[in-house]
């Protein structure tokens, strides 16, 4: 394998196991990334999540609590434990050229226990606040850049993310992938595509900004092949389904490619797929674990690959003094079911899986969408408060979604 080749393959495969991109709404441009939050507000909620803190878990026996008993295919295997894993820190950037700073609005890590030939993905919303070590509170989508460019630390951005996941979520990891989510579109063109099998038609709201009005995006149900626009769509739009709902799309959309990378002759769109990757990534990866992590990847069976985040169901909306929304810990026993649960979630491969015979019927007239702001082309070439960013608008299923 060429050292071309390699870098090439990885960035694949770390694709193919991001279980869940937090990425802002793509309906609307998205808004100049906020301004970082170096001192804690006056009403900042200390976190009660970490290393130290007293938790009451549920060990057994008897009735599971309901946020792990109404997760399926639950396999009669041992626990995952993070802390016996090879685990790699995901990141995901919105970096644009004319942009002063970033966030990172895919954060995940990818659990690898080799020796029962099994992986595991955990998500972590971007709005999550917590303590960033000598700053104060901001959103865990800030710390990348502030380790990098702010504070310098040693390792940059992934150590500093590495940090705080270890001192909120208890999950230490030992090496990084960093990769431009603007690239997605042109990583799925040069796998010729992606099929997806959809239970359900599929609506979400768009705003068109020729138009100046909201309408929807639409698929049929069935196999859908989905070029790179079309794709990006799919993974990213949310106002309907929420991040719930996205990030099931996102992770039966990422195990469908998974099978085309695999499908299809790699070596023949090499010029393309070098084109989409070579600006695309970055890792402390060495070629011989890239290759080893390559090796591991492509030999996991389906039902060997769970992925599951942490989502609104275990977090609560918080509206800072700045007026910035974010999701906070205020029950780290619901956060602690969802990181040691994690091998009684769905296999990536089912995350979308619908009740056809129970399809909801299809959206009439112009979606009805509650923003508290037009959306308007995005030119700033600075960063702009976080009260600027879209408010908090409520889904149709009854989940606050956190706009940006």
């Amino acid at each position: 394998m060429s050292r071309y080749l390699a870098p090439l393959f990885v960035m694949i495969a770390a694709l193919l196991m991001a279980g869940c991109m937090q990425s802002v709404f793509v309906g609307m441009p998205a808004p100049a990334p906020e301004q970082i939050v170096l001192t804690p507000d006056a009403d900042a909620p200390t976190p009660p999540f970490g290393p130290s803190a007293n938790l009451a878990l549920y060990e057994g026996p008897g009735e599971a609590p309901a946020a792990l008993a109404d997760r399926p295919d639950a396999p009669a295997e041992p626990a995952f434990a993070w802390s016996e894993t090879e685990n790699i820190l995901v990141l995901g950037t919105d970096r644009r050229p004319r942009d002063a700073s970033w966030r990172t609005d895919t954060i995940m890590v990818v659990g690898l226990d080799r020796a029962r030939q099994r992986a595991a993905v955990l998500s972590i919303p971007r709005d999550l606040y917590i303590e960033i070590p000598n700053y104060g509170y901001g959103r865990i989508n800030q710390v990348d850049y502030i380790g990098e460019r702010v504070s310098r630390v040693k390792g940059g951005g992934p150590a500093l993310v590495s940090e705080v996941l270890s001192d909120t979520l208890g999950i230490a990891t030992k090496h990084w992938v960093r990769f431009e989510l603007t690239g997605f579109e042109a990583i799925v063109d040069a796998v010729g595509g992606v099929t997806v099998n959809l239970d359900c038609p599929f609506y979400e709201p768009i705003f068109n900004l020729d138009t100046n009005s909201w309408e929807y995006f639409t698929l049929p149900a069935g196999d859908v092949h989905m070029d790179g626009e079309t794709a990006n769509w799919f993974v990213r739009l949310r106002l309907s389904e929420s991040d719930i709902g996205r990030a099931n799309r996102q992770r039966q959309f990422l195990w469908a490619l998974r099978d085309q990378a695999l499908n299809a002759n790699l070596l023949r769109r090499f010029p393309e797929l070098w084109r989409a990757f070579s600006d695309s990534f970055d890792t402390d990866l060495s070629l011989l674990q890239m290759v080893e992590l390559i090796q591991f990847g492509i030999g996991l069976d389906a039902r060997n690959v769970r992925a599951s985040g942490i989502t609104l169901r275990e977090l609560q909306s918080h509206v800072t003094a700045n007026g910035a929304s974010v999701l906070i810990i205020t029950d780290p026993a619901k956060v602690q079911q969802v990181v040691d649960g994690i091998w009684d979630a769905p296999v990536m491969a089912d995350s979308y899986r619908k009740d056809s015979a129970q399809c909801p019927p299809p959206p009439t007239g112009a979606p009805m969408v509650a923003l508290d702001i037009v959306p308007t082309a995005n030119t700033a070439e600075t960063p702009v408060q976080d009260s600027d960013v879209v408010s908090p608008t409520v889904s149709a299923d009854g989940e606050t979604t956190e706009g940006g």
